[in-house]
């Protein structure tokens, strides 16, 4: 509304018109506009709205109250399921060490609050409030319940949830649990993949920076886990959810940790089998090493020779790093070097390492975490100065070994005209000079790594079991190869080598005990398995014996595997295919696969994919030319059709 107030008149006059004339000055003032009050009908859809919202958290309260209850007389220990995807997952814990969860009491001005957002309202209150919800009016039958939004939020959730939340999130097991992972970890994984300096993982293992280094622990661990709780579903539900995070975690992110996550989620893949799975992740962590540069120690003083004049490193990098730090990062790469050595020998395919371009010190032994000690400097050929050998621990040498079998699969894997003699005769050079490194890298060994010790060591086994791995497959490639040729026959004497191979692994095998085996990785079950098909391809050409018995060899052999299978997934699948061809070799109603198995140019991938199907479906139909293999020799254009049987005709004693 306007009001207009009248000021005193001015009357002027225009001389040159003659006119008079008068301007009344007036002020305009608008005024608010006054509040006219509720719309009709808006306090009653307003009080209807207060009291659904009043109804709906009270009987939120109660339900919680009812399922506090019913946890507290039926679940006595720990139980923490995580939930599908992101959701926070909740934890069960004795009731007598934690309080109940406070909430606030629903007052008005809260009240009028949540009516405007329509959402409930957060807990409000110091840590430790024991308050609870208070029920602002009588509760309505379930009937009413059912026909409310708090149902719907109620079905989403499990009973069991409604507990204390784990203060390291719901994704990842109880501390409890986790400790005894951990504990896990050391004593059965660390032997084999000493990633971490124990006394500062265990310190900071809580820290933030560290959850997703407890994600791969989980995944590594909980195979060793032999109490009976958590359930069994309820701890491949947290393995499952822990893949997932460091999965999503290390697609986004390259750094120490993030790497030294992706290492344990591979030694998981590669536990559980060749294949796809087990291909990717190692590349992403092949291709993490060459981005963190781990295979090249930063210049400690100076300027740098011989480096790239592009890169992605920070030259002055990791120079600040303390001893255990700087071990850490030296291991980090060992052990990334000897998964992808396995990886890269049971695949068939060429390392992701390039071993020439590696300038680091091999790693230092235990007795020497944090401390300043003079280093060796890794040798590409694995050719490490004998003069330095008494000193250096079993990894030094087993750093070593994986370098030797690196060679010998590239002699392996290489492309061979079966059809020249030059080929074949410069093939089998490159074997014999091969066979002479091998054989005087392990007669200069120390006594202490080449005879037995005197009590149980993991990493001897280890050293051990990859000579004897070498020996196996670049004899058995001799003594059966895949193509028969007039230039390149099977060797007499590289058969008797590999079947003393073969018993030298039956004879360790033997004598290990069950928890000795488990403190050894899915390496082991690899040289087990290529052991045992070496014997059973000797065996089944009527090199073994005449009366037609399993070896004696095998049963030891197949009993590791077997234990080896609790563990690892990808034994299994070894003493299923053994398995296979020894329940069907004296079938003739139905295909074994013994010629596939046999042949020399497919790794266990490709026996695999081409037997698999057998596995467990009798005598079931399947094309063996369905699914691509790996071919160990790549026999060009001379692809003759393999010899079964050699006879001493066809013997050759060029080894």
């Amino acid at each position: 509304m306007v009001m207009v107030d009248q000021l005193p008149t001015v009357i002027w006059s225009d001389r040159a018109s003659g006119r008079e004339s008068c301007l009344r000055r007036v002020s305009c003032v608008y005024r608010e506009k006054g509040q006219p009050g509720l719309r009709p009908g808006y306090g009653k859809a307003l009080e209807h709205r207060l009291s659904l919202l009043e109804d709906n958290m009270g009987q939120i309260g109660h339900t919680v109250q009812e399922v506090l209850r019913h946890i507290r007389s039926q679940v006595p220990e720990n139980h923490n399921v995580p939930t599908d995807g992101n959701s926070v997952a909740a934890v069960t814990e004795p009731m007598e060490s934690h309080q109940e969860e406070a909430v606030p009491e629903i007052s008005g001005s809260h009240a009028e609050g949540a009516a405007t957002d329509m959402q409930v309202p957060a807990t409000s209150g110091t840590e430790g409030d024991d308050r609870i919800w208070q029920h602002s009016q009588q509760i309505p039958d379930s009937a009413s319940f059912n026909s409310t939004p708090a149902q719907a939020v109620m079905q989403q959730i499990p009973l069991f949830s409604f507990t204390d939340v784990n203060r390291l999130g719901g994704d990842l097991p109880p501390e409890d649990v986790l400790r005894e992972l951990v504990d896990l970890f050391f004593e059965l994984v660390y032997p084999w993949a000493p990633l971490f300096y124990k006394p500062t993982f265990v310190s900071n293992m809580f820290a933030p920076e560290n959850r997703l280094l407890l994600h791969g622990i989980v995944v590594v661990a909980f195979r060793f886990w032999k109490k009976p709780d958590p359930l069994p579903e309820v701890r491949e539900a947290y393995v499952k959810a822990s893949r997932d995070q460091v999965l999503l975690k290390t697609i986004d992110t390259c750094t120490l940790i993030s790497t030294q996550s992706l290492v344990l989620l591979a030694i998981d893949a590669i536990g559980q089998g060749q294949g796809p799975r087990t291909w990717n992740i190692m590349t992403m962590l092949t291709t993490a090493a060459k981005q963190l540069s781990l295979a090249r120690s930063p210049a400690a003083v100076g300027v740098e020779t011989n480096t790239p004049l592009v890169r992605n490193e920070d030259p002055d990098e990791g120079l600040d790093l303390s001893c255990i730090e700087t071990q850490e990062k030296r291991r980090l790469f060992w052990v990334i070097y000897s998964l992808d050595r396995l990886s890269s020998v049971s695949h068939g395919q060429y390392g992701g390492t390039d071993t020439k371009g590696i300038r680091l010190p091999y790693p230092d032994s235990e007795d020497d975490w944090g401390q300043t000690v003079p280093v060796e400097w890794f040798q590409p050929m694995g050719q490490s100065r004998p003069s330095h050998t008494p000193q250096c621990s079993p990894w030094h040498h087993y750093v070593d070994a994986l370098a030797l079998l690196d060679r010998s699969n590239q002699l392996l894997i290489q492309p061979l005209d079966y059809s020249l003699r030059a080929y074949c005769q410069e093939w089998q050079s490159s074997f014999r000079r091969f066979d002479i490194t091998i054989s005087t890298w392990f007669e200069n060994l120390p006594p202490a790594v080449r005879d037995p010790p005197e009590s149980f060591d993991p990493m001897w086994v280890i050293v051990r079991s990859t000579f004897y791995l070498i020996n196996i497959r670049m004899y058995t490639v001799a003594a059966f190869p895949s193509t028969t040729s007039p230039y390149l026959l099977p060797s007499s004497s590289a058969r008797a080598r590999c079947r003393q191979a073969i018993k030298d692994v039956a004879t360790l095998s033997s004598s290990l005990q069950s928890h000795e085996l488990d403190q050894l990785g899915p390496m082991f079950a690899f040289v087990v398995w290529v052991a045992a098909r070496s014997l059973i391809i000797i065996w089944t050409n009527g090199y073994e014996n005449t009366s037609g018995s399993t070896p004696v060899d095998l049963e030891p052999l197949m009993s590791t595997l077997r234990q080896l299978s609790t563990r690892w997934q990808c034994a299994r699948k070894y003493s299923d295919l053994i398995q296979l061809i020894l329940d069907t070799r004296n079938d003739p109603g139905g295909p074994t696969g013994l010629e596939i198995f046999n042949d020399t140019r497919r790794t266990a991938y490709g026996l695999y994919n081409r037997l698999g199907r057998l596995i467990g479906h009798g005598n079931a139909e399947f094309d063996f030319f369905d699914v691509p293999t790996i071919p160990l020799l790549d026999v060009g254009d001379f692809a003759g059709t393999w010899n079964g049987h050699f006879g001493s005709e066809l013997d050759g004693d060029w080894l």
